[in-house]
C-alpha cells in the first residue's frame, strides 16, 4: 500500500560493486563452487594511448593536508556511529505531524484482508516506522493518525487512488486499515566508538586504533585518486567509451527499477527532473567516469602497471561463485542484462583502479 514515488538509489560507480547473488540462467546454484572458464572477449577493457586524450596532472608527488584527511576521518566515524544509532521508544502521548511512529497494520476490503496490505507482529516483529507527513502511504492514511494516542489501535478509512500501479485491482476502492500505534521515536541515542562497540559491530577490525588506521588509509587512497583526477584536464573523449558507459548507466538504472517494481517515470518523478535532464545527467556522469578511466590508464601505461591474467582469473573465480556461473559467457549475459556491460570490462577496470589507487597512495605527502 506504500507509494513508489521515492528517490531511488543509482548504480553509478565506475567499478560496479557486485554484491548481488543473482545466478546465471534459471538453474539453481549447486553446492559445489563452479570454476571459471576464461574465454577471450573481443573488446579491450582498457584505453590505448590514454595520455593522448588528457593533460595528466602531477601524480608522482601528491600533496594532501593532514587536517583535511583527519576531518574526513572524523566525518566517516560520525556517519558510521549515526548509522548505528537507536532511538528512545516513547509509549505515551499523541501523534503529531513530523513524528516517526512504529505501527502494525492490517488492510481489509469488505472485511477481508488483501495481499500486500498488512504488517503484523507475526510478519514483521519490529513493526513499520512511518514518518507522519512523508506521504509514504496513500493519501489520507498518515493524516488520519494525527492526534491519535500512542499505545492504542484504530480503524482508518481510506480510499485508494484511481491510478494505483502497485496493485491496479485496488485502484479507486475504499479500504479499512486497523492500525496499532506501538510507539513513536524519541531522542536519538548515538553510540560512542569504544573497544566494545568495535567488537560487537565492526568485525573486520581488531580495535578502535585498527579501525581508525585502516579507515584513514582508505581515505588517503581515495583522496589521492580524487586529486589527480580533479587536476587532470581532458582535451577529448574516446567516444566509444563514452557511449558504452552511457549504456552501462542506463541499463543499471533500468535494471534496478525493474527489480523494485518501478519505472523510469517513477524515478524521474521522484527526482523531479525531466527526461531531458535525465539524459544530460547520464552524459555528464559518463564523461566524468571515462575521464577517470583515462587517468587510470595513462598512469598505468606510464608506470607499466598491468592487470595480470592470474589476477583476472582469481577475481573471475569470485564472481563465478557469487553468480553461480560455469562460463564467463554466462556471466557476461547476466552482466549485459543487469549492467549493460561484460565481466571482462567490469573486472579489469576494477582491478586496474585498485592498483592505481594503491600506487598513488604511496605518493602522498602530508602537510
Amino acid at each position: 500500500m506504500r507509494k513508489t514515488n521515492k528517490l531511488f538509489a543509482l548504480v553509478l560507480c565506475a567499478g560496479l560493486t557486485m554484491a548481488a547473488v543473482t545466478g546465471c540462467g534459471s538453474k539453481e546454484a549447486e553446492k559445489e563452487e563452479p570454476k571459471a572458464k576464461v574465454e577471450k572477449t573481443s573488446e579491450d577493457p582498457f584505453i590505448k594511448e590514454a595520455a593522448s586524450y588528457i593533460d595528466l596532472a602531477e601524480y608522482t608527488t601528491i600533496s594532501l593536508k593532514t587536517s583535511d584527511i583527519d576531518a574526513e576521518l572524523q566525518s566517516q566515524i560520525d556517519s558510521m556511529l549515526k548509522g548505528s544509532a537507536s532511538y528512545e521508544q516513547v509509549k505515551k502521548g499523541k501523534v503529531k505531524e513530523g513524528d516517526t511512529v512504529n505501527i502494525y497494520y492490517v488492510g481489509k476490503m469488505d472485511g477481508e484482508a488483501f495481499e500486500g496490505g498488512s504488517c503484523t507482529e507475526d510478519s514483521m516483529p519490529s513493526g513499520y516506522d512511518l514518518t507522519i507527513g512523508s506521504h509514504t502511504f496513500i493519501d489520507g492514511f498518515e493524516d488520519a493518525l494525527i492526534g491519535k494516542s500512542i499505545g492504542k489501535t484504530y480503524d482508518i478509512d481510506v480510499t485508494f487512488p484511481d491510478s494505483y500501479d502497485n496493485n491496479p485491482d485496488l485502484a479507486g476502492k475504499p479500504a479499512v486499515f486497523t492500525v496499532t500505534l506501538n510507539y513513536k521515536r524519541g531522542k536519538q541515542i548515538t553510540p560512542k566508538l569504544t573497544e566494545d562497540f568495535v567488537k560487537e559491530n565492526l568485525s573486520d577490525y581488531d580495535s578502535v586504533a585498527d579501525y581508525k588506521a585502516k579507515t584513514r588509509e582508505s581515505i588517503v587512497r581515495s583522496m589521492a585518486v580524487e586529486k589527480v583526477c580533479k587536476d587532470t584536464k581532458v582535451n577529448k573523449y574516446p567516444e566509444d567509451k563514452v557511449s558504452r558507459m552511457e549504456k552501462q548507466l542506463k541499463t543499471s538504472i533500468e535494471s534496478y527499477l525493474t527489480q523494485n517494481n518501478s519505472t523510469l517515470d517513477d524515478y524521474l518523478a521522484g527526482l523531479k527532473i525531466s527526461e531531458e535532464d535525465y539524459k544530460a545527467q547520464i552524459e555528464t556522469t559518463s564523461k566524468q567516469d571515462v575521464a577517470n578511466q583515462l587517468v587510470y590508464n595513462a598512469i598505468a601505461q606510464a608506470e607499466n602497471i598491468e592487470v595480470s591474467d592470474d589476477e583476472y582469473k582469481k577475481e573471475l573465480d569470485t564472481y563465478m561463485t557469487n553468480y553461480s556461473c560455469e562460463k564467463e559467457s554466462d556471466l557476461d549475459k547476466t552482466f549485459e542484462d543487469m549492467y549493460g556491460t561484460t565481466a571482462n570490462i567490469i573486472i579489469n577496470n576494477d582491478l586496474l583502479y585498485n592498483k592505481i589507487a594503491d600506487y598513488l597512495a604511496k605518493n602522498v605527502k602530508e602537510s
